[in-house]
């Protein structure tokens, strides 16, 4: 239910990730303890190495037959088999594949990493569908958002361990939501949910925002669908992007989203909410 990809959109996504991306850089240079804690298990420093390990994935899937400078063996056949609950073995592998653990290096990869996919980008067409987690399929303006979305939510976990503020923009987390999970959903999800518990129902939710077209997202017992915006729908929710990104990569509650006046749920069953989040939450 998703149309072609603006080229204003592109462009958006690309500038943001280039703009994002230094940032993190920074963010990670300056962390005084690198082996402070910042989300689960991981060290600030692991943290940034996971994102690199992201940034090279893509390197490889948006130019294939490149080299990436710090490669991964087989790493591309792992994600392609990788279903959403696999993630944690994955993570686990390509972080061991990757032992730099140096903040200052760390930064300076996270830049040419990106700064190599802003280059592929300039000739690339964003509605061009590469092979994703799990053999699901994306657009490739859907992978630079996912990375911008990456760099925003480690931005945050690192910040939040060394004591430094990042806002998260709402347009970046609004492109997220857009070019990335929308257009995920829309699209061949081959194996990378096919272990997720969703509905014994469908349950439709419209997603309003000041940052986004309306859209509405349903959990079927065995996918998440991507229906018109004039579809019915149990629950109608009304978001600041951001707010609602951190809820599903599980940063947020909705509870806390709620009590901020992040996020606000009406409709006839508003209820069911609760149900549909706990059917798309990503790790």
């Amino acid at each position: 239910m998703t149309g072609p990809i603006a080229e204003s959109s592109w462009q958006a996504v690309r500038d943001s990730l280039a703009r994002t991306a230094e940032r993190f850089a920074r963010l990670v240079e300056a962390a005084a303890d690198p082996a402070a804690t910042a989300i689960g298990r991981w060290t600030v420093a692991e943290t940034a190495a996971h994102v690199v390990t992201v940034a090279e994935l893509y390197g490889s899937t948006v130019l294939p037959g490149a080299l990436p400078p710090h490669p991964i063996p087989g790493v591309v056949a792992r994600v392609e088999a990788t279903a959403l609950d696999e993630l944690g073995d994955l993570n686990a592998f390509t972080l061991a594949q990757l032992a730099e653990r140096a903040p200052a290096a760390l930064a300076e990869w996270i830049v040419e990493d990106v700064d190599r996919l802003l280059d592929a980008g300039r000739t690339a067409e964003p509605d061009k569908l590469v092979s994703w987690l799990g053999g699901a399929r994306l657009p490739l303006a859907g992978c630079y958002a996912h990375l911008l979305n990456e760099l925003h939510l480690h931005g945050r976990d690192i910040a939040a361990a060394v004591g430094a503020r990042w806002p998260i923009p709402q347009h970046d987390a609004a492109m997220a939501f857009e070019l990335f999970l929308v257009q995920l959903l829309s699209r061949d999800t081959g194996r990378l949910l096919v272990h997720e518990p969703f509905s014994d129902r469908p349950v439709a939710v419209r997603f309003r925002s000041r940052y986004t077209a309306p859209v509405v997202l349903e959990a079927r017992p065995d996918r998440i669908a991507v229906l018109p915006r004039d579809h019915p729908a149990d629950a109608q929710l009304h978001f600041q992007p951001a707010a609602l990104m951190q809820v599903l990569f599980g940063r947020l509650s909705v509870a806390r989203a709620a009590c901020a006046g992040k996020t606000f749920v009406w409709g006839r069953k508003p209820w069911l909410l609760a149900k549909f989040l706990g059917a798309v939450r990503f790790p």
